[in-house]
């Protein structure tokens, strides 16, 4: 089978398509057989190494997380899946997994049943990006209806995601975009959008329950914090070391909440964001879909911030 990876860090370059044995599950494990993957900023930062100090994968490295596909085999002891059962799920980049291969071996805590209403294209764009939004207002905001939120990095997959699910939940959005991207932010259920590139957000006197920051903008938190209810949450998904600073600081002299977020996958997850797909509520924005010997060039386009929404790779027929 063909499998895209890498055996040091670099630049694209170091990508290549290799010719590899289809992996056999072992316990607890599936196998599966790709039918669409999706790519994400955090694929490009696991192989350059900007991540190695929190993240270092195994080498050598399969490329890609998020995928889609059918289970063609299972190992002893799996529960609730048979073969040929639709699924999609996250693989662990930190072991070597990738998904930008036709097949691959997963535990079945990483992996959720795909559900009728669902594409494989939609299922493979969920994981990180959705599942980042998900996680974050949910399971650690607790975000409730009639409550405020702020996305940064709105047109974003993770922003798009969060704008979305926000919406669904009854909370009063406000999304933070560029110009190019104001009707797309409205289209998916902004309440508000600001254009940052005419306003910025954090001159308003306007304060947020939580505020998604999605777009690595880095802002110093003393400012963020400005915008936030007393016992507001503010999340970062491109944490670095001052926003775990802030953190302890803040739970120790505040009510406010600074959380550096570092999304944690498992089986519950990608159940929640399957039956939020069933419910039409996430619609990821495909903005490219590639063969597999495209992922290289694919990856530094997105490097470079020339790509407005997710990269499906297709591998095999759904």
């Amino acid at each position: 089978m063909r499998a895209l990876m890498y055996d040091r860090y670099g630049d694209e370059s170091v990508l290549q398509l290799r010719e590899v044995p289809v992996p056999a599950p072992g316990a607890g494990q599936v196998q599966v057989k790709v039918t669409r993957a999706s790519l994400n900023p955090v694929d490009y930062k696991l192989r350059n190494g900007m991540m190695k100090l929190l993240r270092k994968p195994s080498l050598p490295a399969g490329i890609g997380k998020d995928f889609a596909g059918v289970v063609t085999a299972i190992g002893a002891g799996v529960k609730g899946f048979a073969v040929g059962q639709r699924v999609f799920g996250s693989a662990d980049a930190l072991s070597g997994d990738g998904s930008c291969a036709d097949a691959l071996v997963i535990g079945t805590d990483r992996i959720a049943l795909t559900p009728d209403a669902v594409s494989d294209e939609v299922a493979a764009c969920l994981g990180v990006a959705a599942g980042s939004a998900l996680q974050a207002l949910t399971t650690i905001a607790k975000l409730q209806k009639g409550q405020r939120l702020l996305v940064v990095g709105a047109s974003g997959s993770v922003g798009a995601a969060g704008v979305q699910i926000g919406h669904a939940l009854g909370a009063h959005v406000t999304g933070v975009c560029g110009t190019s991207n104001v009707n797309y932010v409205k289209g998916i259920g902004s309440d508000r959008v600001i254009d940052y590139k005419t306003t910025n957000w954090q001159d308003s006197s306007d304060t947020y329950d939580v505020i998604l920051d999605t777009g690595g903008t880095h802002i110093a938190f003393s400012q963020a914090r400005q915008r936030l209810a007393k016992s507001g949450f503010y999340m970062d998904t491109f944490p670095n070391g001052a926003r775990f600073l802030n953190k302890l600081t803040t739970s120790l002299f505040s009510s406010q909440h600074c959380l550096p977020f570092m999304l944690k996958t498992d089986a519950a997850l990608l159940q929640g964001l399957a039956d939020w797909a069933a419910k039409g509520v996430l619609q990821p924005r495909v903005a490219q879909r590639i063969p597999l010997e495209n992922v290289p060039q694919a990856l530094r386009q997105m490097e470079d911030g020339k790509v407005q929404g997710k990269v499906v790779v297709t591998l095999s027929a759904a």
